[in-house]
């Protein structure tokens, strides 16, 4: 095989690829460009502590999930102090009450509306647990990115694919940046070691996690709690807050460790929080201008398409009228 059908073979992959994935890649990139909004805000924007204790949402959890299994996650709302429960079952999931432990149904009294929230699901797993078609859609990402700069020379054009051919060179070290450090969090590497369940089939449920948190730590162990979640291999995630920092527990079925928010290069460069509202303003340009390549690949692919067909049509009204 030659370098022109090599070229030719990256250049269909590269089109068909960013085509067929376009409404995937442009729903991550544009959940990542809201959530590169999160470091540059200032410390004063950040909201109120919940009050909510950790012995309520125990008790919430053993209420509505007895055994543990259905409770994906769960967030306080620090407006309101409503507790959201996340769960694939639509009977459970929704907004309680910690202190009656009932379900609210109360457009007035629901939780406020966290953005940075529905971003973070969005862009890890469309709101709907599908982590892994992130995942691979963004080894994707990554092929395309990597291989642009193999197709053309930036030659700058006022249309639409000299406008793509030269915002990814300009661009090219950051929007390569976010699909690669997106995959090497995901394969773990690079980030802080995390302590490993000691029975591989337990899966610890929400309950036990905060349980252990409570034992380990004592009576003020979870205060200021702000949200817990499922966690790699069984564990769970704890989150605590206070009015300026934040800090993660990982909760094993043996141990309670506490990880820095902010530790590890791979994640400060994917988040953005590496040098405040400066880093978090490079991965908002990055995460826009790969909205706007796979905008300006997919309308020229297009345009493209129905220039040529307008061709065929012409062609075909010709011959008829020979």
């Amino acid at each position: 095989m030659n370098s022109r059908s090599i070229k030719s073979t990256i250049f269909k992959l590269h089109r068909w690829i960013g085509i067929g994935l376009a409404p995937l890649f442009l729903i991550i990139a544009l959940s990542g460009a809201v959530l590169a909004l999160k470091p540059m805000q200032t410390p004063n924007t950040m909201l109120p502590v919940t009050s909510v204790s950790g012995q309520q949402l125990i008790e919430l959890l053993d209420v509505i999930d007895p055994s543990g299994e259905r409770v994906e996650a769960t967030g306080i709302d620090p407006a309101s102090g409503l507790i959201n429960i996340r769960s694939s079952d639509p009977q459970i999931a929704g907004p309680y009450d910690p202190i009656s432990s009932k379900r609210i149904d109360s457009p007035e009294q629901s939780p406020s509306f966290d953005l940075f929230e529905f971003a973070e699901h969005l862009h890890k797993d469309l709101l709907v647990g599908a982590d892994l078609l992130i995942q691979v859609a963004s080894y994707l990402m990554l092929i395309l990115v990597a291989a642009a700069p193999f197709l053309a020379w930036p030659i700058l054009r006022n249309n639409l694919m000299g406008w793509h051919r030269g915002l990814g060179w300009v661009l090219l070290p950051i929007v390569l940046m976010l699909p690669l450090t997106g995959i090497l969090m995901s394969l773990h590497i690079g980030m802080p070691e995390l302590p490993r369940m000691s029975q591989p089939d337990v899966r610890l449920s929400l309950q036990q996690a905060l349980t252990l948190v409570d034992q380990s730590r004592g009576l003020d162990g979870l205060d200021g709690l702000d949200s817990v979640r499922r966690f790699r291999g069984g564990s769970v995630l704890v989150k605590m807050r206070d009015a300026h920092n934040e800090s993660l527990l990982v909760v094993t079925d043996q141990s309670v460790t506490t990880i820095d928010p902010d530790s590890g290069l791979v994640k400060t460069l994917h988040e953005g929080t590496w040098a405040g509202p400066w880093s978090g303003a490079i991965n908002l340009l990055g995460a826009v201008a790969l909205s706007l390549l796979t905008l300006t690949g997919l309308f020229s692919w297009l345009r493209r398409r129905r220039k040529r067909a307008h061709l065929r049509d012409k062609r075909e009204t010709l011959q008829a009228t020979a």
